[in-house]
């Protein structure tokens, strides 16, 4: 039996694993690592503990798809960031919840390269960069010949549209980089600007917060943009870190 300590390699969006557990196992691909442990996440006829009693009941919950299945209904997906089990459930897509012990990571999806024309800014960013301000880091992505992380996009179908990483494509194109590699991601128009202001308008000033929160009421609702201000200005919530100390002080979104 594999080492059923809930230590070891991280597993995240992305990563491809296999059931250990399996003899003839089919690789599958992370798709979500809820904050749940196994006795509390709840899976058809009880809970991921109760269907995997030789491993702990704390170990941490991760969500898979298999990659042959993944590969069909979200072909250009690379990680970067978790798919809704709402979403995934609403395109009829099989997922399966196993405690992190119990997988095998062998390998991880690759970031797509893509040109710098195929990525459309996002409609509600309202920062603009300078270069005096930026040259390091400009210089950094230059000398890399990329911008490290990756930035993330939202695959619209004909178009890539940014959920993350504006001053990293901003700064490549001023760097000369023709192309550069970018995170895919499926998520719908309503819930991908929620993704973008919860990694942005925590950040932002009152007067970049005011656009922005005019741009999602325009193009969404008045409804959406009440919502967005309560959960990710009010609260006070800070988002996801997105610190980068290989171009410069802070990766920008």
């Amino acid at each position: 039996m594999s080492d059923t300590s809930s230590e070891g390699p991280s597993i995240g969006p992305g990563d491809i694993v296999i059931d250990a557990d399996d003899t003839s196992p089919s690789p599958a691909v992370v798709v979500k690592t809820p904050n749940a442990v196994a006795a509390d996440w709840r899976v058809p006829g009880g809970t991921v503990a109760d269907s995997n009693p030789d491993y702990p009941a704390t170990d941490p919950v991760v969500v898979v798809v298999f990659r042959d299945d993944l590969e069909d209904a979200y072909p250009r997906y690379t990680g970067g960031l978790p798919l809704a089990l709402a979403q995934i459930n609403r395109d009829g897509l099989r997922h399966y919840s196993f405690p992190k012990s119990r997988l095998r990571r062998i390998g991880q999806l690759e970031p797509t390269q893509l040109t710098l024309d195929a990525i459309d800014p996002n409609p509600y960013h309202s920062r603009n960069f300078s270069v005096e301000e930026n040259r390091d880091y400009i210089a950094a992505i230059r000398d890399r010949g990329r911008p490290d992380p990756p930035p993330i996009v939202r695959d619209c179908g004909d178009r890539f549209e940014l959920l993350n990483g504006h001053k990293r494509v901003w700064a490549s194109y001023v760097a000369g980089l023709e192309s550069i590699p970018c995170d895919i991601h499926y998520e719908r128009e309503l819930y991908a600007a929620r993704t973008w202001a919860r990694y942005h308008l925590q950040g932002y000033s009152e007067s970049q917060r005011h656009v922005a929160l005019r741009r999602i009421e325009s193009r969404l609702d008045g409804q959406q943009a009440a919502y967005i201000q309560r959960e990710y200005i009010d609260s006070g919530e800070t988002g996801p870190k997105t610190e980068d100390t290989a171009d410069g002080e802070r990766t920008e979104a």
